[in-house]
């Protein structure tokens, strides 16, 4: 049995963006702080204070945003991380997706930052 755990702890400070990529399975758990998950796919918007948690349930990308500034976790298991399998598909879908070229996605170019979760 595999109970390896992957955490990675982040902050962002006051009015920082970040997106996360390949997050599927991935619980966050805020520490300080309150941070705003808004994931691609779904009609929810997600505000996490401390202690508490949210596991990401699409395969697309997450931008988590903050006000004030938060610190959180990312907490990762093998047996619910992705598959790698059909890179290529997802690598298409994506040069299709109408967000890549759109003037909102070329104007935060180089100002958001972008974690990938291996």
């Amino acid at each position: 049995m595999d109970v390896r755990t992957e955490l990675t702890r982040l902050a962002l400070g006051p009015s920082e963006t970040m997106v996360l990529d390949h997050a599927l399975g991935v619980e966050v758990i805020g520490r300080k702080g309150c941070v705003w998950l808004t994931q691609y796919g779904d009609s929810r918007d997600i505000v996490l204070g401390p202690g508490q948690s949210f596991t990401l349930e699409h395969a697309t990308g997450v931008v988590m945003t903050t006000a004030r500034g938060a610190e959180f976790i990312l907490r990762s298991s093998p047996r619910v991380a992705p598959s790698r399998a059909g890179g290529w598909l997802r690598r298409l879908a994506g040069w299709l997706d109408p967000r890549a070229g759109s003037r909102v996605g070329a104007a935060l170019d180089g100002r958001v930052r972008l974690h990938r979760v291996a």
